[in-house]
């Protein structure tokens, strides 16, 4: 689309004259932070950026591989996951604990202060490279930028000894970044009660309400991040501290897909430069697909798309309104109180005794993967979904 041209131009224009750069890029312990953090990487190294990217090694293991035209340019740094109690042996990810245990993996996600700051003092001293013949040569340079999550509040002291620039990386939608807003004008506008976080906020605009509302259930989950949690450090308070002392706040969104003039409200509310850089979709191609490399441009999404016309065909084809669809997120939990999520799709027979194999043995909590790949199916094939059933909400 063309905000991805425009977003392209706009990282030209502020790297100009400074040749290739050094950045350490580091998300939180969730995959959908995790795989969009690898994304914008892949983006950086096909613009001849070097990329360190930082996890636990479980996470690591279990991510995508960067495309081998990519691979130069983009490194991976393991630091192991501190135990703590009460925390599952092997969880190193949202995906690997129970709800109710995620603010433990925040103790433990918060235990890699010091082996961060040991990483980046070597870093910064030069001895952490160990660049082949093919690497990126700016992996030689000490790191330029830290691209932080909303959790690393211990980051940017530690970056600031060593005079490296953080910037943070928000994988919500600039309506939703808005709709936090900094410490500054919830001091002003204070939210305490659940039904205050039910609307949008007095600093945005035009029409608060016109935007985004928030059943009870829904803003309750967001008033509870504003409280201190078995981490010792509030959600929230995790946001501000990381976002206050990050010189840039880049957005993976585009203004085509948000309302209004919500990029320059947010750098109005944040104060500082706030970039889009566009949705950052996985690219599906094989590296013998790929010839040039280029990631960046925001072309690979259109055209994966141009290869499968048929989906986009029945959806030209089909009434207004007649189509929903549904957004389950990158980790969500299929309950069999909610019903199953089937979709309509002939199967052969032997298809057809795998998924229901499937169905039998799928105990509540887990997110079946071959309904998933059903769907995914599904939407390809341009067939609706038979029935969809989810659970009620309190």
């Amino acid at each position: 689309m063309a905000g991805d041209q425009q977003h392209h131009q706009q990282e030209q224009e502020a790297t100009a004259g400074a040749g290739p750069l050094h950045l350490v890029v580091f998300p939180w312990l969730a995959f959908g932070h995790l795989i969009p953090f690898l994304e914008l990487s892949k983006r950086l190294a096909a613009r001849g950026h070097a990329v360190t990217f930082v996890s636990t090694p479980r996470n690591v293991s279990r991510l995508p591989p960067v495309p081998a035209a990519l691979s130069a340019g983009v490194r991976t740094v393991v630091l192991p996951l501190p135990a703590v109690d009460g925390l599952p042996e092997g969880a190193e990810s949202t995906a690997d604990v129970p709800p109710d245990k995620v603010d433990l993996l925040k103790t433990a996600f918060d235990g890699l202060a010091a082996p961060f700051a040991d990483f980046l003092a070597d870093a910064c001293a030069g001895g952490w490279w160990r660049g082949g013949e093919h690497a990126v040569a700016a992996f030689a340079r000490r790191p330029d930028w830290i691209v932080v999550d909303f959790a690393h509040y211990w980051i940017c002291p530690i970056a600031e000894q060593h005079e490296v620039a953080c910037a943070m990386f928000q994988i919500l939608t600039a309506t939703m970044v808005a709709y936090f807003g900094p410490r500054q004008e919830n001091a002003d506008h204070p939210r305490v009660t659940v039904e205050d976080f039910m609307p949008m906020p007095r600093w945005f605009f035009p029409s608060p309400s016109a935007f985004l509302a928030f059943r009870r259930h829904e803003a309750a989950w967001v008033a509870a991040a504003t409280q201190v949690n078995e981490s010792d450090v509030a959600d929230f308070e995790r946001f501000w501290r990381t976002e206050q002392r990050c010189r840039l706040l880049f957005i993976r969104s585009c203004p085509e897909v948000e309302p209004g003039r919500v990029f320059p409200l947010l750098a109005e509310l944040y104060r500082k430069p706030v970039l889009p850089t566009g949705l950052l979709l996985p690219d599906d191609r094989r590296d013998d697909d790929d010839d040039d490399g280029d990631h960046g441009n925001g072309s690979s999404s259109n055209e994966a798309a141009a290869r499968s016309p048929g989906a986009l065909q029945w959806l030209d084809e089909q009434p207004s309104g007649s189509v929903l669809y549904v957004a389950l997120g990158s980790e969500a939990p299929l309950v069999r109180a909610g019903g199953s999520l089937l979709p309509a799709v002939p199967e052969h027979d032997h298809q057809e005794r795998e998924h229901e194999s499937t169905r039998q043995s799928a105990r509540d909590g887990e997110l079946v993967s071959l309904q998933m790949a059903q769907l995914h199916r599904c939407i390809q094939l341009g067939l609706l979904l038979a029935t969809i059933h989810f659970p009620r909400h309190g």
